[in-house]
């Protein structure tokens, strides 16, 4: 990932050092709306605890399950650009999206004699809420119609993680949590735009967004805290919010 943006950025200055453009073209405040996809999504959720889930074999409990992100996404951007005397445009630019598909990972397991004759069902679920950034922007004009830029900044999110453990002919036997957090982290990425007008313009983009990490604990219910063996051990589960998203984007000037 860094040798491919450092090469976009070698690509932009050399663009720019090879001659000048009407960079004044480009130059001012824009919106538009945007439709994309994710890209590599991180999918892992790892079981980190309690002790009493972390010592029964894999082939009980999954070490890891990996739910899928996947579908459609949709947003809207503004910026606003400035010239120089040459080919380069600099600028900032802000961002908002929701969408996307987020799918449930379960896995059952072997039978826990004396606890869980036909064994025990654990499930995972990661979901994006309202995402969006705020990203400086550094490009160079081809020609008077193609920008390509480089860009980075500050990326927030809205995430859910939810875990749950049941036991399988048990329904009663369960452990449930949903845990909701706002994530700051870091987006990079590269793209081109190409002017379709006067005031319009068409773009391609690829982000690479890191958020960090969520934590989430099934807690045992009533029923599960009336057992004295189970008494106490709850399920955690630990999980990262990082990937890239393809994004094509109408925009236009004002």
């Amino acid at each position: 990932m860094q040798k491919f943006l450092m090469a976009a950025v070698a690509a932009i200055s050399l663009s720019a050092a090879a001659g000048s453009a009407l960079a004044d073209d480009w130059s001012g405040l824009y919106g538009g709306v945007t439709v994309g996809a994710q890209v590599d999504p991180e999918r892992k959720v790892q079981t980190v605890g309690t002790a009493g889930f972390r010592t029964l074999t894999p082939t009980i409990a999954p070490t890891q399950l990996s739910p899928k992100l996947e579908g459609t996404t949709f947003g809207l951007v503004a910026g606003y650009n400035f010239t120089t005397d040459g080919a380069l445009i600099w600028g900032v630019e802000g961002d908002v999206s929701g969408g996307g598909d987020q799918k449930q990972a379960s896995f059952s397991g072997a039978p826990i004699a004396g606890l869980a004759p036909a064994g025990i069902t654990t499930s995972a679920r990661k979901e994006y809420g309202v995402r969006g950034s705020l990203r400086g922007r550094l490009g160079t004009v081809v020609n008077d119609t193609i920008l390509i830029y480089g860009t980075g900044g500050l990326a927030v999110a809205e995430v859910k993680t939810k875990a749950s453990v049941v036991a399988n002919g048990a329904p009663t036997v369960a452990w449930t949590g949903t845990k909701k957090d706002t994530l700051t982290g870091w987006t990079a990425g590269v793209g081109a735009e190409f002017k379709l007008g006067e005031r319009i313009t068409l773009r391609g983009e690829y982000l690479y967004t890191d958020l960090g990490k969520s934590r989430v604990t099934a807690a045992g219910n009533s029923t599960v805290r009336g057992i004295a063996a189970l008494n106490g051990i709850d399920y955690v589960a630990r999980t990262e919010y990082k990937g890239g998203e393809v994004r094509l984007g109408v925009l236009t000037s004002f």
